[in-house]
């Protein structure tokens, strides 16, 4: 007899009503999904009705999936955090980063470092107190730490060194990892011709039906790249649909460098 799986609807249902220790009971000694669910249901209380359950319980686990779980909740509590809470939480993440052993830990503390700057518009004087203490994470090559400082850092200051980091990884053979690259380098407006050679590259590497190759065209032609044309030109020619992506990026597009290509798929496909 199989065991049953469960979704996270059921796990919704399970943590619903559940009490702060009961929440915590779910993490401590449930799968993934439960654990998951009762960390985004411990995210609604009050930090300081949390804090000690975090700081000596989940944070000084033996157990990486308890602190993963940890630093998960503190990037996104909902109830408002005051400057005192805000600070303590910022050192816990940094704390993690710097020192904690588990990728998975490091992860998902740089994620939350992200969201912290994101939902209190947190900028240069705050990112200058700790770049210096995160610059490790810029020479860890995991996947995930990778997926992780894209998503950050649309939500840090600019920086030449991070613009370097990402436009790096766009040397990644993984379609996610480029995806989210290309998310970074659109929100920051990063732009540079090694930028568009790469993305050039890849395209010639790839297969024209994957979902990242119509990722990068759509990302060329929001740099207004005149090199991406040909490909455009027969994706128009050769293809009976077009991606929605593509479709909204050309057609928003004002460059009278890309006006035939406009016109070619407005006359094919509105």
């Amino acid at each position: 007899m199989t065991s049953r799986k469960f979704s996270n609807f059921d796990a919704f249902l399970a943590c619903q009503n559940l009490s702060k220790t009961e929440l915590l009971n779910k993490i401590l000694n449930s799968n993934s999904v439960f654990q998951y669910e009762a960390a985004r249901k411990l995210q609604f209380f009050q930090y300081n009705e949390i804090r000690d359950t975090i700081k000596d319980i989940l944070l000084t686990s033996q157990y990486s999936q308890h602190r993963e779980i940890a630093v998960f909740i503190l990037g996104q509590i909902q109830v408002k955090l005051n400057n005192v809470e805000l600070n303590e939480i910022l050192s816990i993440l940094v704390y993690s980063i710097c020192h904690d052993k588990s990728i998975s830990v490091k992860s998902s503390a740089i994620f939350s470092l992200g969201h912290l700057f994101q939902d209190y518009n947190l900028g240069e004087k705050e990112f200058y107190e700790i770049e210096k203490d995160i610059s490790l994470i810029w020479n860890i090559n995991k996947h995930s730490i990778i997926l992780a400082i894209a998503f950050s850092s649309t939500c840090f200051p600019h920086r030449t060194y991070i613009k370097k980091y990402l436009i790096k990884n766009l040397n990644s053979k993984k379609p996610q990892v480029i995806s989210w690259i290309l998310y970074s380098l659109r929100e920051k407006n990063y732009k540079s011709k090694s930028i568009e050679f790469l993305l050039i590259n890849k395209l010639n590497q790839t297969n024209i039906k994957s979902y990242i190759y119509n990722e990068i065209i759509a990302f060329l032609i929001s740099i207004n790249s005149m090199r991406v044309i040909p490909y455009v030109e027969n994706m128009l020619l050769t293809q009976n649909r077009i991606d929605n992506e593509i479709y909204v990026e050309l057609k928003n597009n004002t460059s009278k460098n890309l006006t035939k290509l406009r016109k070619m798929m407005l006359e094919k496909f509105e």
